[in-house]
């Protein structure tokens, strides 16, 4: 792909706020939406995260930025939109499952979500994901489909998500990225909260515990590219380590499946596996399987 996320964006999208799009009325009859996003230190990425939220054409929105103590110029970033932030703060923590912890406990919204500060909502996101879950009352988690950017905001790749199933996400992977993920706040009152002991895993872990704590009819799968998830040299999430495997480990002795790592879930991983063979096929063709199965051949 050469085609760069803006390419997909209404102009100034990314560049500026567009003031008609923000509302502070708290007496729209649309729900509420809260967008956490964590920081540090992404001085060259926060200004285009903040605007993709700023600037989408949904009118009920509170931004909460937990940042962990920058010094790289993001807290000037910050300020500059400070009017439009509904809560943020700068000080030491513990990584950033505490950050999260920390934004979501400030948060008011009938519907959650987060939004790293170097990724991006896609224009037209937040009402997707408020018109799913408002017009599916028993549903209560959507997400949808989401790209990959470098850098320089070039899109590397396009992601297609599956319909969930708990076992396939402990077993063989990811179904959808938490960028491109929705909750209700019910929801997340049964959720214990992101283990500060995880450094990389914890959308794992968020993913896994909705998974086990509710019914997998409360699950909704939009086919639509919600959010664009930032890939480069140097960040955290970047290739899979001995950290992430132990992290791994570590969830499947907490939520109890250990039998991940033995004959048993091997067995299980081959079937999953197969599973997202056939989903790779449903969602995008003979061209997306081709595509996916060549890159794990090369791994």
């Amino acid at each position: 792909m050469n085609k760069k996320i803006i390419d997909l964006c209404p102009k100034n999208f990314l560049k500026k706020v567009n003031f008609k799009k923000i509302s502070n009325s708290k007496n729209l009859r649309i729900p509420l939406i809260s967008v956490v996003m964590p920081s540090f230190n992404k001085v060259r990425y926060i200004e285009k995260s903040i605007l993709s939220v700023l600037n989408q054409s949904y009118q009920n929105i509170e931004l909460i930025i937990i940042d962990g103590g920058s010094e790289d110029g993001t807290l000037d970033v910050i300020k500059k939109y400070d009017q439009f932030i509904h809560y943020w703060v700068s000080e030491k923590d513990n990584g950033q499952s505490d950050a999260l912890n920390k934004g979501f406990k400030k948060a008011n919204g009938e519907i959650l979500c987060w939004m790293n500060t170097d990724d991006l909502f896609l224009p037209g996101a937040l009402v997707t994901a408020s018109q799913t879950l408002t017009r599916n009352p028993k549903k209560k988690i959507c997400y949808g489909d989401w790209l990959s950017i470098d850098e320089d905001d070039k899109i590397i790749d396009k992601h297609f998500a599956f319909d969930f199933d708990s076992n396939h996400l402990k077993y063989e992977g990811f179904l959808f990225n938490a960028q491109s993920l929705f909750w209700t706040q019910e929801v997340h009152k049964s959720f214990s909260g992101f283990d500060i002991s995880l450094n990389k895993t914890m959308d794992y872990q968020m993913m896994i515990e909705f998974g086990t704590s509710q019914s997998k009819h409360s699950f909704i799968r939009i086919e639509k590219t919600l959010a664009a998830f930032r890939r480069y040299a140097g960040q955290k999430t970047g290739i899979y380590r001995n950290e992430e495997h132990k992290e791994h480990q570590y969830l499947s002795v907490k939520y109890q499946y250990e039998d991940k790592y033995k004959f048993k879930g091997k067995l299980k991983r081959f079937f999953f596996r197969f599973r997202r063979v056939i989903w790779y096929f449903k969602r995008g063709g003979i061209k997306e399987l081709k595509k996916r199965v060549l890159k794990w051949s090369i791994l």
